[in-house]
This record gives structure tokens, sequence and C-alpha cells, in this order.
């Protein structure tokens, strides 16, 4: 599987379990289900295949810790927000994390991206944020849950160049998942002690309906070992990138078929700019295949 293929798959699987989350109750904690289902069906016969790794290689189990840990914060962080300010504003905001991606791969790793792949990446971003601030009627809230997008920027950036790390070792996309697995266990921890300490329980208060947990289950952490598989072959920063489609994939959804068309001008725009910034990392990429 060629890496835009995984990162085209990610996408379609990315935009399906951010739209159970959108439409979830709060009380639902659709993430900490969510990853559960995806241990439960995956974690038996993928986990296995990295633990004779992780233990061999030291560089390896630091990166499961690492994006373990920054997964968990991730989500808790994404969760809050939504609390705040529309999911359809927020989630951009979390997600403008390529350009930390790319000065990580520089500062950390001595990359050199060129200058075009350099304009991409913070085109994509530019887009990502003019959709967050579509409207005056969510500027207060979408202020107010600033800090927790940014953290959640701030750890998709920590785990996607821990991520990198890993892949080197990780040779089929098999192993990938079983890596996301691994890591899950951890995240999937972080939350259970954070849903403990604020609301004494150790599962949510409601569930979602099965067929929807059994949906985000079998996509979230898929889409996520898809795009860490591109990653063998693509810069994270251009992996990171162009699986931000999915947001402008669910820009277009949540106008035509959830009829979200508030402020569908400035959207649409940004929508456009960051569509224009992908396709210029697409072509980076290809040219240097």
């Amino acid at each position: 599987m060629s890496a835009l293929t995984a990162i085209a798959l990610a996408v379609l699987m990315h935009v399906a379990w951010n739209l159970l989350t959108r439409h979830a109750a709060p009380a639902a904690h659709f993430l900490w289900w969510a990853v559960g289902t995806h241990l439960a069906l995956f974690g038996a016969w993928t986990i296995p295949r990295v633990i004779p790794p992780i233990l061999a290689d030291p560089v390896l189990a630091l990166a499961v810790l690492v994006t373990g840990v920054a997964n968990g914060v991730y989500f808790i962080a994404l969760r809050h927000a939504y609390r705040l300010a529309p999911a359809g504003a927020v989630y951009p905001l979390a997600r403008s994390a390529p350009l930390l991606v790319a000065l990580g791969e520089t500062l950390l790793f001595g990359r050199v991206l060129p200058a075009e792949a350099w304009f991409g990446v913070v085109l994509s971003v530019m887009g990502l944020w003019l959709i967050a601030f579509d409207t005056r009627a969510h500027a207060i809230g979408v202020r107010r849950a600033l800090p927790f997008a940014a953290l959640a920027a701030l750890m998709t950036g920590v785990y996607s160049l821990s991520d990198k790390i890993a892949v080197l070792r990780l040779e089929r996309i098999e192993d990938a998942i079983g890596f996301v697995s691994a890591t899950f266990c951890i995240a999937w921890l972080v939350l259970t002690l954070e849903l403990r300490a604020r609301e004494g329980r150790w599962r949510p208060a409601a569930r979602p309906r099965a067929v929807l947990v059994l949906a985000g289950g079998l996509t979230v952490g898929v889409a996520y070992a898809l795009v860490i598989h591109a990653m063998r072959a693509l810069p994270a920063a251009y992996a990171v990138t162009l699986a931000n489609g999915g947001i402008l994939l669910m820009v277009v959804l949540g106008m035509l078929w959830l009829n979200e068309r508030e402020g569908w001008k400035r959207r649409l725009a940004g929508a456009g700019a960051s569509a224009v910034g992908m396709a210029i990392v697409t072509l980076v990429a290809h040219k240097a295949a």
C-alpha cells in the first residue's frame, strides 16, 4: 500500500469517528468507549506482535510511552474543548499541528523541507484557522476553548514526532496497528484515571449506541495506524498535513448533510486555502518519491 493510499483511507476513517464524536452526548465520553473498543477488537492479536521489539529496543519502548501519554492528554483536552465551543470550530484548531511537526523535524531530526513544502504546510494551517473562527457567535466559546485546543495541537505534535521515530522500526501495517494498540492501552488508562478524578467513577455515566461504539472502535485506531504507516515513506509533517483532509471533508458534509450553513463562506474559504496547501504538499511528496 502506498503512503498516499494509506492517507486517503485514514482520512475517510477519520471523518467517520469524528462525526460520531461530534454528535455523542458529553456524558457518554465517546472516545473512552471508542479507544476501549479498539483494544477489545485489535489488542489481543496485534499487541503480541510488538511486545518482543518493544522489550528489545528501549527507543521503541520510550516511543510507546510518549505517544500513549500524549494521546491520552490529547483526548482529554479535545473533550474539554468540545464542552466550551462547537466541535466544528475546535477541531481545526486542535489539528493545526503540522507546523509544529515541521519545526520539530527540522530542529530535532535535522530534516530540511523544501520551501514549497513549508508554504503548503503554513497555508493548510491558516485555512484551518479560518474554518475555526467562522462566526462571531462562536467567538467567545472558541476563546475559552483555545487553551484546550492548543494543548491538543501540542500533543498532536508530540505524538507525531514520537510516531516518526517508532515507524522506522515497524515494517508492516499490522505492526503499526500493534503499536497503536500498545499506546492506546496507556491513553485509555489516562482517560480512565481522569474520569475517576473528575466524576468519581471508573466508566462514563452513559453509553452511546452499540453500533456507534463499534464503528468508532473499528476506525479510530486503524486510521491512526495508517497515518503512522505512511510516515515510513513521508516526512511526519507531510503525513499529518494530508491526514487533515478529513477536516475539509467534514466541512463539506456539515454544510450538505448536517445543514451547518452559518458562516459557510468563511469556512469554505478556509477549506479551499487548506486544500491548496495540501495539494502543494502532495505534489512535493510525489516529486520526492
